[in-house]
């Protein structure tokens, strides 16, 4: 019985160790900011792969965790969405949105030859 209690103790203390550097490892991690680069290419997969901002010409600029969004998006709705998006992303601290917004019913559609 003082074995199996022994056993159990050591088993529970080596789990708390375990437990306690993992935690550890994560909260170092998650207290590095990621650098620009990083943010440019969150923001820039995230636009492609919504919806709303996919089809839309947007260049994504990042400075010091600094966002500013230029191009132009396809109607409103992808302009906040593209802001919304930019914001999700762990690091950015600002965002610029310049994107203007396409007027569909004007623009003009290649001539077929």
């Amino acid at each position: 019985m003082r074995l199996t209690m022994r056993a159990a103790i050591v088993a529970v203390v080596t789990s708390l160790e375990i437990a306690a550097a993992v935690t550890g490892d994560i909260a170092q991690f998650s207290a590095e900011k990621p650098d620009d680069v990083q943010l440019q290419t969150a923001i820039a997969q995230a636009m492609q792969t919504s919806p709303l901002t996919a089809n839309s010409l947007i260049v994504v600029h990042v400075n010091h965790g600094e966002v500013t969004l230029e191009g132009a998006a396809v109607n409103p709705l992808a302009r906040r969405e593209a802001t919304r998006l930019a914001e999700t992303v762990l690091g950015v601290t600002g965002i610029r949105n310049r994107l203007s917004v396409l007027n569909t019913q004007t623009a003009e559609l290649p001539s077929e030859k």
